[in-house]
C-alpha cells in the first residue's frame, strides 16, 4: 500500500539511480581516454603509473556503483518501510564512488601532466 510519506522516497532512490547511471556513464569515457593515452609512447615511468592508478581507482569505483543499481526494491515490494535504509545504502555507495573517481582523475592528472 503507498503512502503519501513513501512517494518522495521512491522518487529520491529512482533519482540516485539515475545518478548511478551517470557515473557509469562517465567512467566508460574516462577508462576509455585512459586506455588510448596507455597508447603513447612519449609517457615516461611516473606518468604510466599513474595512469595505472588512475585505471584501478575507476575499476573499484564500479563495484559500489553496480551494486547501487541493483534493484533492492523489489526484493521486499509489498513493505514500504525499508525504503530509507534503501535510499541511505545508495548514497553511501555512491559517495564512495565518487571519491574513487576523484582519485583517479587526480591520478589521470599526473599521468598526463
Amino acid at each position: 500500500m503507498e503512502t503519501a510519506a513513501d512517494d518522495p522516497l521512491r522518487k529520491r532512490i529512482t533519482e540516485l539511480g539515475d545518478k548511478a547511471t551517470q557515473l557509469l556513464t562517465f567512467l566508460s569515457f574516462a577508462i576509455v581516454a585512459a586506455v588510448i593515452v596507455a597508447g603513447f609512447p612519449q609517457l615516461g615511468y611516473c606518468q604510466r603509473v599513474a595512469l595505472k592508478w588512475a585505471l584501478r581507482c575507476w575499476v573499484l569505483a564500479f563495484v559500489p556503483i553496480l551494486v547501487s543499481v541493483l534493484p533492492v526494491k523489489e526484493f521486499v515490494w509489498e513493505d514500504d518501510s525499508w525504503y530509507g535504509k534503501v535510499r541511505k545504502w545508495k548514497v553511501v555507495l555512491l559517495w564512495v564512488s565518487v571519491v574513487l573517481i576523484l582519485c583517479g582523475v587526480a591520478a589521470f592528472l599526473c599521468a598526463i601532466w
